[in-house]
């Protein structure tokens, strides 16, 4: 049995798309820290330019050749069984008192379209740098018209396969990718075969860090790293967080987590960026707060004047590359601002209240740059000013809370 070293990183690299070059940036990243004999740093990646997965033992002055451990072949990073095979070898293989996963690729937040068979029953195909054609569609053009919420002029108006969760894991190859349900199905896999939860999981990704999404994931890991907005192609400061953690390795995951936060922000100089480390076992009372909202918004937009004032309040708040995420602090703000009504004033309170800070609120740690992004407190929500995801009912934060009664409500669907 391996001697437990305080801390094991793992990566989870899907790079069978067009995120393959930020990959080889990323692993460099990670070498020039190295493993340690504080510290365990693995990774998983699966490449677009060959037909290989390999995994590798991270270490400083060697080459990325000679760090490699094990060899898969093709893999599809859109398997639920694959992410859930490389977690739990990282974390039976290197035994640590804490360990971080992190999930690398491109992320949407909850919102997010099975592009692949879309495409295919139109009798098109996507590929990753294709020329538009009738017949071939690059992704990274699909995505802009997903993420803009113009889909319906490449897709048909109801989805055939709409997808509860953010993907997570776009494979190419295999035309596949990971939902928000398959992810929480492979991190409860990884708590069965392991034994543990993960101290600390991180989204190297675009738009994870919603309520939503915290909330699904809430039995499988204590805290949660991510943005509210789209991430630069570069991604986390890999050198600058492992560096920190090597010089430090006794720190907590909420230690951690706020250091991410903070090298990750500071690592940007120009662009606009959001991130945010979360205390998953704060999910509930955010939960149950949100939910109380949800039931006061139902009975005050009865009246006529209570309707547009949570539509003020909506066209007010922080909101993102998705339009449909708003940040969750900002709109309570603007509804206890807006709104007349004690129960409405009281109950946005309630939420503001166990969200941010240092005593124990669900936002551990948060950071943004730039105009754009300046109400930004942490966590997004989910709330369509047009056609709702008709998905977004199968969530659990949706069974657990009248936030989706709200939401039909609202727009009379």
């Amino acid at each position: 049995m391996a001697t437990k070293k305080p801390w094991t990183v793992m990566v989870w690299m899907a790079g069978d798309n067009d995120l393959e070059e930020f990959g080889g940036s990323d692993l460099k990243e990670m070498k020039a820290v190295g493993s340690s004999g504080a510290l365990n740093i693995v990774a998983q990646f699966d490449r677009m330019s060959d037909d290989k997965t390999r995994r590798y033992f991270l270490r400083a002055g060697t080459s990325l050749d000679a760090d490699v451990v094990a060899e898969l072949g093709e893999t599809n990073t859109g398997d639920p069984a694959v992410a859930a095979d490389f977690f739990s070898w990282g974390i039976q293989t290197y035994p640590a008192e804490h360990c971080l996963g992190v999930l690398w690729n491109h992320g949407s937040g909850i919102d997010e379209t099975d592009i692949y068979k879309r495409a295919a029953a139109r009798g098109q195909s996507v590929r990753r740098k294709a020329p538009r054609s009738a017949t071939e569609i690059p992704r990274s053009h699909v995505r802009a018209l997903a993420t803009r919420r113009y889909r319906r002029s490449l897709f048909s108006t109801t989805l055939d396969s709409a997808m509860a969760s953010r993907a997570i894991a776009y494979d190419d190859t295999s035309r596949d990718f990971l939902d928000n349900v398959e992810l929480k199905r492979v991190l409860t896999q990884v708590k069965r075969r392991t034994g543990r939860k993960l101290d600390l999981l991180g989204f190297d990704a675009c738009l994870m860090n919603m309520v939503e999404v915290a909330y699904q994931l809430k039995d499988t890991a204590a805290v949660m790293v991510g943005s509210e907005e789209t991430e630069p192609g570069d991604g986390w400061p890999y050198d600058r967080v492992l560096a920190d953690l090597a010089a430090k390795p006794a720190m907590t995951p909420q230690q951690l987590g706020g250091v991410i936060v903070k090298r990750y922000v500071e690592s940007y100089r120009t662009d606009a960026v959001t991130q945010s480390a979360l205390d998953l076992q704060r999910c509930r009372p955010v939960a149950q707060a949100v939910d109380q909202l949800g039931q006061a918004l139902i009975k005050a937009i009865k009246a006529p004047a209570e309707y547009g004032a949570v539509s003020k309040a909506l066209n007010a708040t922080q909101r993102y590359e998705i339009r449909d995420f708003f940040d969750l602090y900002d709109l309570c703000a603007n509804l206890k601002r807006l709104s007349k009504l004690a129960a409405v004033k009281a109950a946005a309170q309630a939420v503001m209240d166990v969200m941010p800070g240092t005593g124990g609120g669900f936002v551990l740690a948060e950071k943004h740059k730039g105009r754009a992004l300046a109400r930004s407190h942490g966590v997004s929500i989910y709330f369509p000013r047009g056609d709702a995801s008709v998905a977004y009912p199968r969530l659990d934060f949706a069974k657990a809370t009248r936030w989706d009664e709200f939401i039909r409500a609202y727009t009379g669907r």
